[in-house]
This record gives C-alpha cells, structure tokens and sequence, in this order.
C-alpha cells in the first residue's frame, strides 16, 4: 500500500493496486492503536467524513477506502452488471489479506455500515462493528433483487430514478460548490463538510469540465442492488454490533431484523439520515464510545 505523507492530525492518502485497477482511500495512521476500517455510503467517499474520522483519530489507526465506482478509487463500476453490495466486500476482503495485520473493529455509514457488516462476516476472526444508519429493507426487497426478476427493479426505485437525473457537470469546481452550497441536503451540514466532500466527490474529467467521480448511473444501480444477504452475515458476524439510527428520514426502515437478534439500536435526535454530515463530532463520540474497548 503506498502512501503519501500528511502533516499532523490531517489524514494520509494510500493507494492500493487491486486486479482490475487501484483502491484509494484516506488514513489516520497510528500504528500503536486499534485499526478501525470505515466505510462511506453510496454517492459519497472517504473525504466528506473527514470530520467525523478526525474526532476519533487519536484512538484508532484509521482506514477509510474510496469504494468501487468512487472518489479517487479506480476500479471497473459497470451499473448494467452491478447486482449486490457483495463486490464491495470483495474488494476490501483482498485489500485487508495484503495489509500488515487484520482491522481490530469496522464502522460505517448507510450502504458503508452494511459493507462492513458483510466485510466483517468474512473476517477469520470476530470483530465489533458500529453501524451508523444501516440500510435495512423489507424481505420482499431483497428477495426480488435476489431472484430471476431482479431485472424489474430496474427503474422503479424512486431514489435511484432521482439519482439518475442527478446534474453532472461543471466549468468549475467552484460552480459545483455554489450549487451544492445552495441544496436543501448540505443546508444542515456542518461548516467545512461539503468541502471536504466535494475534494474527492469531483473529479475532473477528460473533456476538462468538473464531473461527481460517483457516476449517476452507478450510484443508481447501487440502490437497485440488493442482491446482498443480510440475513447470513449477521449470523456470521460473531462480534458486537451497535446500531446508530437517525431520528428523520432512517433507512432502517425493519429495526426488527435487528433487534430479533438481540442488537440495540440508539437514536440520535435531532438528525437525519446523513448524521455523519450534520453531527460529526456526536457520531464520531458514539463510534469511539461503542468501540472504546476494542484491541
């Protein structure tokens, strides 16, 4: 893994070459301390929880990856093939088997807490996880992304409808952020955040205008793909799992999946789905309390 120096309590970017291209992503590098592996939800990258991850920097080694298909990661994201979240825990299981040693613990956000919760469910040994809003559906969801008509969610999803529709495309970086800085969605975030998104969710593209380095099409198709079993990597999963749902706009939309398995799921109020964005230090104190004895 190669790296590039960072000053103080500022991260480190890493690079990682993997079989159809490279992971990137951004460290917290202690090497004395726990390793904590977090992931970021669907459209986002490791940048826009700068914040949060700094709030907890002095008690973990941090890694936090730029997922397939975003931000500085360069891996083949083909929307029309993509089916579960399954390729994302391929990914950071043959990423982990090349590192120094194993992470002590896993945390993320949306699509990333259950991206975690599948990376963790194939680890050789248990480790705790703390799921920041985990996106948990109905059975009937997962059954008709599972079976041979799959294909029919294809367009009916109203999220990834919207996010097909999604502008793409600027003069300039600071075009984007006037935009951006004027959506409802970023109005209740805290100051600084949506720049350090927008670092690593812009990329510039080969005609020279300002693109999202998650393509609409790809972040679509990950609404769509729930290919994933949820139901088997919890019984996997040996270690703790701690849940943070947001008080408005949750995406555990069946808490009973979780708690018919004795996990615990807290509230934060005052907070929506993107908690991590609102709150960064609330949520950075519930990872780091959640995971405070992790070794």
């Amino acid at each position: 893994m190669n790296e590039t120096k960072g000053n103080g309590a500022n991260p480190v970017r890493f690079r990682h070459a993997l079989p159809d291209g490279e992971l990137s992503g951004l460290a917290w590098p202690a090497p004395e301390k726990p390793r904590l592996v977090f992931i970021h939800a669907n459209g986002f990258c490791a940048s826009a929880y700068r914040q949060m991850l700094g709030h907890v920097s002095a008690a973990f080694d941090i890694l936090a990856p730029d997922l397939r298909g975003h931000g500085r990661t360069r891996l083949t994201a083909d929307p029309d093939q993509h089916r579960s979240w399954d390729i994302y825990a391929a990914d950071i299981s043959q990423w982990l088997g090349s590192l120094d040693r194993s992470p002590d613990a896993f945390a993320g956000h949306s699509m990333g807490a259950i991206i975690s919760l599948l990376s963790a469910s194939r680890l050789s040994r248990p480790v705790p996880l703390a799921l920041v809003e985990p996106v948990i559906l109905p059975p009937v969801f997962y059954l008709m992304c599972q079976g041979p008509l799959r294909g029919l969610m294809r367009g009916r999803v109203p999220i990834a409808k919207a996010a097909r529709k999604r502008f793409d495309g600027w003069e300039a970086r600071s075009d984007a952020a006037t935009r951006y800085a004027r959506h409802p969605t970023f109005r209740n975030w805290a100051p600084g955040v949506l720049d350090d998104y927008l670092e690593d969710g812009l990329v510039e593209a080969d005609a020279g205008d300002i693109r999202l380095s998650c393509n609409p099409l790809w972040e679509a198709a990950n609404y769509e793909a729930q290919g994933h079993d949820i139901g088997t990597a919890l019984r996997q999963q040996a270690g703790s799992v701690s849940v943070l749902k947001a008080e408005k706009g949750s995406t555990i939309v069946r808490p009973r999946a979780l708690t018919s398995r004795g996990i615990g799921i807290d509230l934060m109020t005052g907070t929506g789905h993107l908690a991590p964005m609102e709150a960064p230090e609330r949520v950075a104190d519930w990872i780091g309390g959640k995971l405070k004895n992790t070794d």
